[in-house]
């Protein structure tokens, strides 16, 4: 488990940097920004497949739109490979991430939100970014209460996937 982690923390700051410059600069004068955000894990008590219908469920009580599930484990065995059970459930709220996007387009590179169910050593874990953290890297810092809300959800929902 500490290797996918580990993984998984190299490939965020992998792809979360970025140039982005400013209109009316030529690219030698534009600016980088290095996004990170602080990652949590969450270990279940429950089996995977426990865990797993608890997720679905708290997305669907919410009413939060679950665009698309990535079956990374389905995907390793694909080419021969084995990494044990692993999906990367991405959903949102087009109400909530929109005004977020508003602020600052290139948010559109960490919404919508995920989380990331893994078993590992028979550990089942779920994994998500700080979204608060991920936004205030990008330099928006007027949506604190917005904030506040998306980040209690998630951990409610996970709460209750871990069966908590």
């Amino acid at each position: 488990m500490k290797t996918i982690l580990k993984l998984l923390c190299a490939a965020t700051l992998l792809t979360a940097c970025q140039q982005n410059p400013a209109p009316n600069k030529t690219a030698a004068q534009s600016e980088t920004k290095i996004v990170t955000s602080s990652i949590s894990t969450v270990i279940s008590t429950q089996s995977f497949a426990q865990t797993e219908a608890a997720l679905r469920a708290g997305l669907e009580t919410r009413g939060l739109k679950l665009f698309t599930v990535v079956d990374h484990g389905a995907g390793a065995k694909s080419v021969g490979e084995d990494i044990g059970n692993s999906k990367l459930f991405i959903f949102g709220n087009p109400k909530a991430g929109t005004p977020l996007m508003q602020s600052e387009p290139h948010l559109g590179l960490e919404l919508p939100m995920k989380i990331l169910l893994h078993e590992a050593g028979g550990e089942v874990s779920l994994v998500r970014a700080d979204i608060a953290a991920t936004v205030r890297s990008y330099g928006v810092s007027d949506q604190d209460a917005r904030l506040g809300k998306i980040s209690g959800a998630m951990d409610a929902i996970i709460a209750e996937a871990a069966g908590g």
